[in-house]
């Protein structure tokens, strides 16, 4: 496991949606229930696309919902744009590349978005910013 999977999986537990959805896919695979409705499914893969950045990967994720939800279309396209705006926010450079085709299976609707991601900088994943101080140090500015 990379820094870049350490900290996206940070991100996508810190969301109380995204973390239930994580909780209720990994209920699933101890229960050999998969899919399991109202779940996301991660997956990584090297960026091999021309002009990639040399530490990119992609990340697919798959989420899914219960045939029976209402608008169940709607509910995939807000979990999916939440994926996004989560990973937007933090410590990746983060880009939409495409959306996967509703897929109706067995009880589950389902639709997968990737995304393109690279730490921000060299070195910025794992470490505290130039300067950073913890709470609480005495400053020597004055």
């Amino acid at each position: 496991m990379t820094d870049l999977h350490l900290v996206v999986g940070g991100l996508l537990t810190r969301d109380p949606l995204l973390a239930t959805l994580l909780l209720n896919h990994a209920a699933g695979l101890q229960c050999e229930q998969l899919p399991v409705p109202s779940s996301i499914v991660p997956s990584w893969a090297a960026d091999d696309r021309p002009g990639a950045p040399a530490d990119g990967e992609l990340l697919t994720v798959e989420a899914f919902v219960s045939r029976d939800t209402p608008c169940p279309h709607r509910c995939l396209d807000d979990v999916l744009d939440t994926v996004h705006a989560v990973l937007t926010g933090g410590p990746v450079r983060a880009e939409r590349l495409d959306d996967g085709v509703p897929d109706i299976g067995r009880g589950t609707v389902s639709r997968s978005a990737t995304w393109a991601l690279a730490p921000v900088a060299v070195g910025v994943l794992g470490h505290p910013a130039a300067g950073y101080r913890p709470p609480g140090a005495a400053s020597s500015s004055r």
